[in-house]
């Protein structure tokens, strides 16, 4: 069933843009309908099954779940695939000049939907509608996050789906940009989003309901973000700082019955950058730090600091994280890149919570010490034709041992290392 929704999904938009561009034959002035996206193709093999989505094809880091009965990592095994489930299309969109700006719009998506059971089904990946003035410009509706690539295009260039992760926040939210142009060369942009593909942990088990955005939604308030940015001949700075609100729970129960909870999760990030891309160089050197990042697909969470016995109500600690990256690219035709990656689990600032001799947290991977990643590529760009192959490692140190609730981290560490070979081709139009 799943499938034919698909395909009539994708049968009604081939159906909109081939009406639309008669349309546009008509009256070619009001607006214009541009189809872009590839097809991509990618074969990977790993040494070591990871944390993953996309049916491993986008990889995180090694997952660690202990050993065998003759000291073996359990999960020490190889697994690759091929899969085509990347591929994507969308269309740029030009209208009328309206309130004095010009008007444009997008809409993306690809075949990465449900990807644990059907990745065949088509999901959103972006679909706005922006608005631009001389000085200023709107943009309302779905896209990428702003800590995500900045200013522009600077996000890592690399041959694997992860782009990145989770050295690098990768999340498309709804929200509502504004940017604003200090000068020539300089821009301020303030940022409302709210959580739906991405989103942040909680304590809810509400059956027969869609949950996984529910601690933000219960929140009632958005993300905020506040970006300066510094543009000039192929080089770009940029900082940029985060304030988020969660509610993790929205009803408690305790020895005295159920109880309203409006206790708030706040966190808070600060990101900072500097890239160019000129001639045959890319570069691009970037730091994070913050609280709570799962949404961001980067390690850390949060644990329970206090608990009501008679309520059930909680308190939260954030566990503060950092992860910093270069990645190196030359080349037009062919390309010889490079990305390097750390990041870093501090623990929590106050104490966590004692259930029992166990500890109450949630998050991506909160007591995860620490993981790096090392991935040279090489490219070869002819005409529509991209072929990329890739070798990476992923190294990450799980906590193991003794917890400690003064931090929420283990006293001691287990390394799992995983080397991955892609080779991924795509036709782009």
């Amino acid at each position: 069933m799943k499938k034919y929704l698909s395909l009539t999904a994708i049968l009604c938009l081939i159906a909109i843009f081939v009406t639309a561009q008669d349309n546009n034959k008509v009256s070619a002035k009001k607006s214009s309908i541009e189809l872009y996206g590839f097809i991509r193709s990618e074969f990977y093999y790993d040494s070591y099954k990871g944390i993953n989505a996309a049916q491993d094809n986008f990889y995180l880091f090694p997952s660690y779940k202990g050993l065998d009965a003759e000291g073996k990592h359990i999960n020490q095994q190889g697994i690759g695939g091929f899969t085509a489930m990347a591929t994507r299309f969308g269309f740029n969109i030009t209208g009328p000049e309206i309130l004095g700006a010009k008007t444009s719009a997008n809409f993306e998506t690809d075949f990465s939907g449900i990807v644990s059971e059907y990745p065949e089904v088509l999901r959103l990946r972006k679909a706005y509608v922006k608005l631009d003035w001389e000085k200023s410009s709107l943009l309302i509706g779905q896209t990428w996050h702003p800590l995500w690539n900045g200013s522009g295009a600077f996000f890592p260039q690399v041959g694997g789906l992860n782009t990145g992760s989770p050295y690098n926040p990768f999340n498309r939210s709804p929200q509502i940009d504004f940017d604003y142009k200090l000068g020539a060369k300089t821009s301020l942009s303030l940022t409302a989003l709210y959580e739906q593909q991405y989103c942040s942990a909680g304590f809810y088990d509400v059956p027969n309901t869609n949950s996984k955005n529910l601690a933000k939604r219960n929140a009632g308030i958005p993300e905020l973000v506040a970006g300066l940015y510094f543009n000039d001949n192929g080089m770009s700075l940029g900082i940029a700082g985060q304030f988020n609100a969660i509610k993790p729970i929205d009803v408690t129960e305790g020895a005295a019955g159920k109880f309203q909870s409006d206790e708030l999760n706040t966190s808070y990030a600060v990101m900072s950058y500097a890239g160019y891309k000129k001639d045959k160089w890319f570069f691009l050197v970037k730091e994070m730090v913050g609280q709570n990042l799962s949404n961001m697909l980067m390690i850390g969470g949060y644990g329970v600091k206090t608990y009501d016995e008679r309520t059930g109500g909680m308190t939260y600690s954030n566990y503060t994280t950092s992860s910093t990256f270069v990645n190196v690219v030359y080349g037009t035709q062919n390309q010889l890149g490079l990305f390097a990656g750390l990041t870093t689990n501090f623990g929590t600032k106050d104490a966590l919570y004692n259930f029992d001799g166990a500890a109450k947290t949630k998050g991506l991977m909160p007591t995860m010490k620490q993981a790096w990643r090392i991935a040279p590529h090489y490219a070869y760009n002819y005409k529509n034709l991209r072929f990329v192959a890739e070798y990476e490692i992923d190294s990450a140190d799980y906590g193991t041992g003794t917890f400690d609730f003064s931090d929420g981290l283990y006293d001691d560490t287990v390394n799992a290392t995983n080397h991955r070979i892609l080779f991924m081709l795509t036709y782009n139009f």
